[in-house]
């Protein structure tokens, strides 16, 4: 995420995962992962189809983000909500896949809903502008052998293992990752140190019908004070609790975020059509510093 330095919540998903997960592949499947001569579906193929198909999907998502300070009662802070839309894009290779996303999700008010724009900061008393995650590209690589699937670098380079095996929890197949990132932080003098846990839940029913699987989500994750909220020397982390599920369509969206989007992030209302393996992937501390690099220069300019 390069995988592993993604740091929103669909990164995890869409990256994390592909370092940290394996889907079962068996000799005499296709390419893609389907058993010869039947109609079923290999978990392979289901769990790539979980990820993306050609055409675009999206993964909404809705939840909350919650200031964890020992000694203190933790705070809930924001309402989380937005998307991630991506699509699968062959690699020139031909050996597999790019699973290329971005991503938009907006912190909120946790008691109305509105979308936030400023935010007072109920532990330093500042008031501060709110960067939501605007994260563009998120994108990871499988490659797909003899049926079974590896998660490899984006320039293909390196191929960091096989997926692991979903376990079965009734009438449904749970696909989970705990990753644990850890990467020097961009513009700050420590280390990005988290926690990125997640559950899928596919029906097993799935297996036997066309068209991608449904997919609902459960997502974990405790990580540092946010870049904006100007929290550095402070103790404490930042905890978020979301559930997500899979869309086939832009227009399944809940009216208000579309409204948003079209007016003033029309770029994430498609998946990416292309992919550059030598582009590194976004986070919410990149695109911050490179906001504020084209913020400084234009007030040189002036």
């Amino acid at each position: 995420m390069r995988a592993k330095k993604s740091t929103s919540w669909m990164t995890g998903i869409v990256i994390v995962i592909g370092l940290v997960m394996w889907a079962w592949g068996k000799p005499g499947h296709r390419p893609d992962g389907t058993p010869m001569g039947s109609g079923q579906k290999s978990l392979g193929q289901l769990w790539l189809e979980m990820q993306a198909t050609t055409q675009e999907t999206l993964y909404y998502m809705k939840g909350y983000a919650y200031a964890f300070i020992p000694g203190q009662r933790p705070r809930r802070l924001f309402g989380l909500e937005g998307y991630n839309i991506r699509r699968l894009i062959e690699t020139p290779e031909k050996d597999g896949y790019f699973v290329a996303t971005r991503e938009i999700v907006f912190y909120t008010d946790p008691r109305t809903g509105e979308v936030l724009w400023e935010w007072e900061n109920p532990f330093t008393g500042e008031k501060v502008e709110v960067f939501h995650i605007t994260n563009d590209p998120v994108n990871f690589r499988v490659r797909i052998r003899d049926g079974r699937y590896y998660s490899v670098s984006l320039d293909g380079r390196r191929e960091f293992g096989e997926m692991r095996p979903p376990q079965e929890w009734e009438d449904f197949y749970v696909w989970y990752a705990d990753v644990f990132p850890f990467y020097p932080l961009p513009g700050w003098k420590k280390n990005y140190t988290a926690a990125e846990l997640f559950d899928f839940y596919v029906p097993k029913r799935a297996q036997y019908t066309q068209g991608p699987p449904e997919v609902m989500v459960s997502w974990t994750r405790v990580g540092p004070w946010l870049p904006w909220m100007h929290m550095d020397d402070h103790d404490g982390v930042m905890i978020y609790h979301a559930r997500s599920r899979r869309f086939t369509s832009w227009n399944e969206l809940p009216d208000h975020i579309k409204r948003l989007v079209k007016e003033k992030y029309p770029l994430y209302m498609r998946a990416p059509d292309k992919v550059d393996p030598h582009r590194p992937n976004a986070t919410s501390w990149t695109v911050y510093m490179e906001k504020m690099k084209k913020r400084k220069a234009r007030q040189k300019g002036q």
